[in-house]
């Protein structure tokens, strides 16, 4: 018995030590990989017309910011080579120029880059030094992180810069409505099936919400910054004179303007009847989103657009609870592989809980009351090709048309085809792909993440790549000298078990 027990206990060792050197060097490669963060190591400096808090870059909070007037200079410095630098502002669209250094001054970089709500900045191997200047119209930077080399942390939203081409747009009227009532979209048909989708955000009431909807996005799995038209937000209990800043013309302008820019297969927005719980933007914006879906096919309307990006005609239409030419209903029950088993329901929710400014409201994904927080029911309002038949967001699309498998040179414009006033099934697709406009977030490259071997002439590098090597063979040693003792324990039980078993005592009985 003894002797089995320690055969058993060597195995399940041998089985340990088996899977830990294994591991090692997938874990010694991502730890390689990893960039540390170096923004408390970095000395920021101000210089500028009026002394500001520089520290509120560092602080951790969206609602602090560092205002920067004209010829204003931010200057970072750091203790090793920097790899990137994530940066948010307070308004976005403002070009600013980046200087990048060495250690001795040397510039490595001049770029001018354009505000976002976030910011990804990656920098030349050898930066130690960065300047940042402000343009004539001041600079109001919120939030600041510095990265040495290697791969931004997968739990730092760093987004892409936006879709020149999407598969499937999401119009939301407020941030939080994305996931409170068009949740289910995206985790199902942007992270599980890998279409390519982004979002629009029509009202943009604070640049806190801004970055709520940065952080929300992130979790829920979009990688590409979201596109900020910036109308205000308006209560339904104000004034008229209010109201009327926010018209349906004017939305449905700039919505042609972007489908005509990112070229949407699909749209899908909120509720046209009674904008979900009444709210009369919710109903203007449904309108405007599909007034625009006729409009951007019209070479007529808004020719400055039609002449930049070209005309446009989208497939597919699907609004919140319409009741349109066919019905969909998404299943966001189901769990989704690309999300470790998680449902779109989950998705939708954890991605909602980063819209912290809006957790007291009643309005949450996947609500008791199915008005308060409904992602399943949509109808599909617009067709060019027919009437759905199953319940797919993409039925009857052709994969050609999709943004992965399009030309990286599209074709010239074609002309529109005849409005017409009720929308539905046509002849097929008129495929008008047209100019990239400039984006939100300039492109400015992601680099490769830097592997350690291709610094093996640094001393540093060199030394540390073996101590995994050294460690991972002493942690193999002293394993092998552990099964060796336990299988010579078990020999050893096995060949002396019978000599040493214990002689039976006699047994005591009763004196007289």
């Amino acid at each position: 018995m003894g002797a089995n027990m320690g055969l058993k206990r060597a195995g399940m060792i041998l089985v340990c030590a088996l899977f830990l050197i294994l591991t090692l060097p997938a874990r010694a490669e991502e730890e390689a990989l990893a960039a540390p963060e170096l923004t408390y190591r970095c000395t920021v400096t101000f210089l500028g017309t009026k002394q500001e808090r520089a520290f509120a870059l560092t602080d951790g909070k969206i609602n602090t910011s560092c205002r920067m007037k004209e010829k204003d200079e931010l200057i970072l410095e750091a203790p090793e080579d920097m790899g990137a630098l994530i940066l948010r502002f307070y308004q976005q669209g403002d070009d600013f120029l980046l200087i990048a250094e060495d250690e001795q001054g040397g510039r490595l970089q001049e770029r001018t880059l354009t505000a976002a709500a976030a910011l990804p900045v990656f920098l030349e191997p050898g930066c130690r030094r960065v300047r940042i200047e402000a343009p004539a119209q001041g600079l109001r930077i919120c939030e600041l992180m510095v990265f040495g080399l290697g791969r931004l942390p997968e739990d730092v939203p760093h987004p892409e810069p936006p879709l020149k081409k999407a598969d499937f747009l999401l119009v939301s009227t407020h941030p939080d409505d994305e996931w409170v009532f068009l949740g289910g979209v995206y985790p199902i048909y942007g992270g599980e099936r890998g279409y390519a989708g982004t979002v629009v955000y029509v009202t943009l009431p604070t640049w806190e919400r801004a970055q709520e909807c940065i952080n929300g996005l992130w979790i829920g799995g979009v990688r590409t910054h979201p596109v900020f038209l910036g109308f205000p937000d308006v209560r339904q209990s104000a004034p008229q004179r209010k109201k009327d800043t926010f018209r349906r013309e004017e939305v449905t302008r700039e919505l042609v303007r972007l489908y005509r820019r990112i070229r949407p297969l699909v749209v899908v927005t909120q509720d046209p009847e009674n904008g979900e719980y009444g709210h009369w933007q919710h109903i203007l914006v449904a309108a405007a989103a599909f007034d625009a879906v006729e409009l951007a096919a019209d070479p007529n309307y808004d020719p400055s657009s039609a002449a930049a990006y070209g005309v446009w005609t989208v497939q597919k239409m699907y609004q919140h609870f319409a009741q349109g030419i066919s019905a969909l209903e998404l299943d966001v029950d189901e769990p989704l592989s690309h999300y470790g088993g998680r449902t779109a329901l989950e998705v939708a929710a954890e991605a909602f809980q980063a819209h912290r400014t809006q957790l007291k409201t009643p309005y949450r994904p996947g609500a008791a009351d199915e008005a308060k927080g409904d992602i399943r029911h949509f109808g599909l309002t617009w067709s060019m090709v027919g009437p759905d038949t199953g319940n797919d967001l993409f039925e009857h699309i052709p994969a050609e048309a999709l943004a992965a498998n399009q030309q990286s040179t599209p074709p010239p414009a074609t002309a529109a085809p005849e409005r017409t006033s009720t929308p539905g099934p046509t002849a097929g697709p008129t495929d008008t792909p047209a100019p990239i406009a400039a984006a939100t977030a300039e492109a400015i490259g992601t680099p490769a993440a830097p592997s350690p071997w291709d610094r093996a002439e640094d001393g540093a590098a060199w030394a540390a790549a073996h101590a995994e090597a050294l460690s991972a063979g002493a942690v193999l040693l002293l394993v092998l000298l552990t099964i060796l003792r336990q299988v010579s324990r078990a020999r050893h039980t096995r060949r002396t078990g019978s000599e040493a078993a214990p002689k039976q005592a006699p047994e005591k009985g009763n004196e007289p």
